[in-house]
């Protein structure tokens, strides 16, 4: 569901929840917390303040990442069941690290928030690492929020009990809810695209509901509005493609095509784009005309 990247595969889960007498004692500290969107991996917790953390990250997380410096008892983060004659593990309906925000009955998208927690014992962040990850369901917070993250301390031990050290809870704020172009170049007007480009639009977060957000988007040339039809992303649903209804038998060729999205466009989230953005591009050919009355509402929009 990256942009680039697919999510980060939980290796090592089957038989992760077991603990090994052979495992030190000792408190499993909490090290980092590393906030995943797209393709970046962000960190936004350390146990001492660090200027280079951002003061926001993209609401369109993937997952987060608690980073311990050893391994934990699995089986206080998950539960081993049998399907088949195969032993696997599936994440606790009482997780030990839970989230939320303090607009959650407003700030909610459809249908609602939802998430898993796992463990992952691999020491993918180096030396004798392990870390829980939760992963919302659905890509995404919501926007311009607080989110916070509650860790019961009970859950998250050593093989023998050592309860962890860290904060009980951690708090991340999230940025606004905003949009950039997939041109081939920055869109100055003079970039030039085969006449049938799907332009990718690239969110911060999960977007509305193509109905949601049709109404915000404005297409022109020649100061006439196109119709257009918006898709979205079959894997990612922080990218809507934007591209001319089959009547105008692909975008006019040697006029500018203005593209707005007005703010107030909606995230899953109910969250508004923040400011109204766009990009002008053009399309490779001799010029042609724009449609004319047989091509239909110039505002019709379709998924």
């Amino acid at each position: 569901m990256r942009r680039s990247a697919a999510p980060l595969l939980v290796a090592g889960l089957v038989g992760a929840a077991c603990s090994s007498p052979s495992e030190p004692h000792g408190s499993p500290v909490l090290t980092q917390v590393v906030w995943v969107a797209g393709a970046q991996r962000m960190v936004v917790w350390l146990p001492s303040s660090d200027p280079t953390m951002p003061a926001t990250v993209q609401p369109g997380g993937l997952e987060v990442d608690f980073v311990f410096d050893r391994r934990l008892d699995g089986n206080r983060i998950e539960d081993t069941v049998t399907e088949n004659g195969v032993q696997t593990t599936v994440p606790k309906s009482a997780p030990p690290i839970t989230v939320g925000w303090p607009d959650l009955a407003t700030a909610m998208s459809t249908p609602p928030f939802a998430d898993q927690v796992v463990y992952n014992s691999e020491p993918l962040y180096g030396g004798s690492t392990a870390f829980v990850l939760l992963q919302p369901l659905a890509v995404g917070f919501p926007s311009s929020d607080t989110v916070t993250f509650a860790l019961d301390k009970t859950g998250l031990t050593s093989a023998y009990g050592d309860q962890m050290t860290g904060p009980a809870t951690i708090t991340v704020a999230t940025g606004p809810f905003s949009a950039t172009f997939g041109l081939p170049a920055d869109g100055d007007g003079s970039t030039l695209v085969p006449s049938a480009f799907m332009l990718p639009v690239l969110f911060s977060n999960r977007s509305g509901s193509i109905a949601q957000i049709a109404p915000y988007v404005q297409v022109q040339a020649g100061g006439r509005n196109l119709p257009i039809v918006l898709t979205p992303n079959a894997s990612d649903p922080t990218i809507v493609y934007l591209s001319p209804a089959s009547c105008l038998g692909g975008w006019p060729a040697g006029v500018p095509i203005q593209v707005t999205l007005l703010a107030g466009l909606p995230d899953a989230f109910g969250g508004p784009l923040a400011m109204t953005t766009g990009t002008t591009f053009m399309a490779a050919g001799a010029a042609t005309p724009g449609p004319d009355g047989g091509c239909g509402s110039a505002d019709a929009r379709t998924d």
